[in-house]
């Protein structure tokens, strides 16, 4: 089973792409999707075999999170969204050839594609026809024009502006390119390209919401295919890929823009019999031409097509549970020694942390052990404000990992119940991309990181009942005295930084492990 990742699933068209592969290739493909909304506000997941909820592409971390999903699903394909992705994972990326993935993406070389004015540039320098370009000086007053970013994308930000407007405009419109006014209807060329032959339809564009075609009179057109081979005889074109035509002043085509990557109105060709998803993941499976061709290799009779959508419920929600994070989800005993360690080290004490934890287990506190191994008071107290100084700073953090079978546990019970992370820390900034590190902030309704302080237990309690919180899940009896305050169900961990004694002894409620909590909803 091939295993394929795709970036920014929640578009149209990786629904589009999943639901066919789901449908017609169940058991050739493993699909994992990630996108910036969580699982249950996207359509898409209804065909995926695994979600991850990232940041956005701008996010320093989102490299590094892809690669990362790459290496724990041992993704065998990666199909990028987005112009942005194409370039940032290309098909001769280093990083995911290391890993043994292939990017289904362009390549890194195709610098005409990295803005509308330099795409211009090079159409017109392969004979294919664009719309006459102007800049603020040339421009006529009376005369308007299409203004479009040059980073733009489908038709996000395009405007029409006369003359006189550009002129008078402060920046001139730096950043945009100026052209002539084209005429409607547009076109959408579609393409499929393999071993040198394109396979393609045209979709005219009747109506559109978003930038998305979702009325459309769709045809073959060989006079427009002619632009698609002059394109694909000059530049290293990946198998789908579309243009877009207008009629200029003079009543010729020309391009508009293109798009080397899957198009958000590809399902309405799939209605017309054109599949084109079909004949991709024959090419992923390694299928022979004729089996790769036969579903875009076809006469197409004209006709009307319109995208009608379907209400969907995605989460019935039966419960509203919330988790502690560090002791119930999080793993952060070997922090809590390390940091303790390292102030000792500071202020000359060889002294063993090792068992720190243990000892604070029983009800203790860090003063506490620090007088029992011989500490004068005044000392343990210097010592521990620096310890709290310390323990949430992010080089300690990255000691802090998820406990076994957390993901799946969140994961299962995230998928008909509202969970809500209600945690407290001092730096809440580190908290908050120490979660999304985790990759676990994709399961939670919500996420609130209240104060350490002596009142955390009625800080975490405003947030619980804020949330409505039926069950709350954590390890202390601060976590229980929260649960107390805002009326909800609570249930300890027994491997947190409470003793399972400890917590039968405060007549508190515990469990081995999040799986028999799961058993008693």
């Amino acid at each position: 089973m091939k295993k394929l990742l795709l970036l920014s699933c929640g578009t149209n068209a990786c629904f589009h792409i999943a639901k066919i592969l789901k449908e017609k290739f169940n058991k050739d493909f493993y699909i994992v999707g990630c996108d910036i909304n969580k699982r249950w506000l996207i359509p898409t997941c209804d065909y995926l075999d695994e979600f991850y909820q990232s940041p956005f592409s701008t996010d320093d971390n989102y490299y590094s999170f892809v690669l990362d999903i790459c290496k724990k699903e041992k993704i065998d394909y990666l199909l990028p969204s987005f112009d942005n992705d194409q370039f940032l994972f290309s098909c001769d990326n280093h990083d995911l050839k290391e890993l043994g993935v292939l990017s289904l993406a362009i390549s890194s070389s195709l610098d005409f594609y990295r803005d509308k004015e330099c795409t211009n540039k090079f159409l017109e320098s392969i004979g294919i026809p664009v719309p006459k370009r102007f800049k603020k000086d040339t421009v006529e007053e009376e005369t308007e024009y299409f203004v479009k970013p040059v980073n733009g994308g489908g038709s996000i930000g395009i405007q029409k502006s006369t003359g006189a407007e550009i002129r008078k405009s402060t920046d001139g419109y730096k950043g945009y390119v100026i052209q002539e006014l084209c005429f409607e209807p547009e076109y959408t060329l579609e393409c499929f390209l393999y071993n040198n032959k394109i396979y393609s339809v045209v979709r005219e564009r009747i109506a559109s919401k978003s930038g998305v075609c979702t009325k459309t009179r769709l045809f073959q057109d060989k006079e427009l295919e002619k632009y698609a081979y002059k394109l694909a005889e000059n530049a290293e074109l990946p198998h789908i890929f579309n243009m877009q035509f207008m009629k200029n002043q003079k009543d010729e085509y020309v391009c508009t823009d293109m798009n080397l990557r899957t198009a958000g109105g590809m399902s309405l060709s799939y209605a017309a019999g054109w599949d084109e998803v079909s004949a991709f993941a024959n090419i992923l499976l390694e299928k022979d031409e004729k089996t790769i061709t036969s579903s875009v290799d076809k006469v197409i009779p004209e006709q009307y097509i319109i995208r009608h959508y379907e209400d969907s419920v995605t989460k019935i929600v039966k419960k509203r549970i919330a988790f502690d994070l560090d002791g119930t989800l999080l793993d952060s005993r070997k922090r809590h020694e390390i940091v303790m360690s390292d102030v000792l080290k500071k202020h000359g004490l060889d002294l063993d942390s090792s068992g720190l934890v243990t000892f604070k287990s029983d009800g203790h506190n860090n003063i506490d052990w620090l007088l029992s191994k011989g500490i004068s008071e005044d000392n343990a107290k210097k010592i521990n404000k620096e310890w709290i100084s310390l323990i949430e700073n992010a080089e300690y953090l990255q000691a802090d990992f998820l406990y076994p079978n957390v993901r799946e546990v969140l994961n299962n019970l995230s998928k008909e119940n509202d969970l809500f992370l209600v945690t407290a820390r001092n730096n809440k900034e580190n908290a908050r991309k120490q979660i999304k590190r985790l990759g676990i902030a994709q399961y939670f309704s919500s996420i609130s990181v209240v104060d350490t302080c002596s009142e955390t237990s009625a800080l975490k309690a405003v947030e619980l009942t804020k949330f409505n919180t039926e069950y709350f899940i954590g390890d202390t009896e601060s976590d229980y005295k929260a649960a107390q305050i805002a009326d909800c169900d609570f249930y300890a961990v027994g491997y947190g930084f409470r003793s399972k004694k400890f917590l039968a002894n405060k007549n508190i409620c515990w469990f081995e492990d999040l799986d028999d909590f799961i058993k008693q909803l």
